[in-house]
């Protein structure tokens, strides 16, 4: 009996033994599976991440080009049609930029033509020459030049001041015309730096 006995609890100690090293390779198995599956959650991620980063600089990239592209077809329509009068204009559309260019151009013209109509319907109402006949004939005859995009009475009206928005030299055009007339053309340009903050005042410190 006591043999038995110490037979058993040696045969039970043994499974236990077994089972004991059983469970330490489960758990080795399952610590090393989290591993691997961390790892790979990981390059998932930065699979993810370099996919992401890769699409967002190619698309960054496309927007350049059709930014550059936007750019050389407007540039491009400018200097066509400073050379040019209005009604030609649409000709230049060559591509589906430059169209979209060119009617954007013509439908502020269009807009401004509208906005003198009613402001000489007011003139005539109010009985008040916001613009008056020698003007309309001075503006109708400066719209008909190559390069005049807009031509119009700013402010109130009246006899003192007319204004033309031109594209590149044109101008030129616009000034011998005036001049013919005895107006007075004061030539502006556009600024090409755009806003800018000036440095020479020391009130520009407190700017920001």
């Amino acid at each position: 009996m006591g043999t038995l006995c110490f037979l058993d609890h040696w045969l039970i100690y043994d499974h236990q033994h077994h089972m004991g090293l059983l469970i330490m390779e489960r758990r080795e198995l399952a610590s090393k599976y989290e591993q691997v599956k961390t790892l790979a959650e990981s390059s998932e991620l930065m699979h993810k991440h370099d996919s992401a980063m890769t699409k967002s600089a190619l698309t960054e990239a496309r927007q350049r080009e059709k930014t550059k592209e936007q750019w050389n077809a407007y540039k491009s329509v400018i200097d066509s049609c400073s050379k040019l009068r209005s009604e030609k204009w649409i000709e230049q559309a060559s591509e589906p930029n430059k169209e979209a260019v060119i009617k954007a151009l013509l439908g502020a013209k269009e807009a401004m033509l509208g906005i003198r109509y009613h402001m000489r319907l007011i003139g005539e109402a109010a009985c008040v020459p916001i613009e008056p006949e020698s003007q309309t004939k001075l503006l109708d005859a400066t719209l008909n030049l190559e390069g005049v995009l807009l031509a119009g009475v700013p402010g109130a009206g009246g006899f003192d001041v007319v204004f033309a928005v031109t594209f590149g030299d044109s101008s030129s055009n616009v000034t011998k015309t005036w001049s013919s007339l005895n107006v007075l053309a004061l030539l502006v340009k556009e600024d090409p730096c755009g806003v800018s903050l000036e440095s020479a005042d020391p009130r520009t410190n407190e700017i920001t």
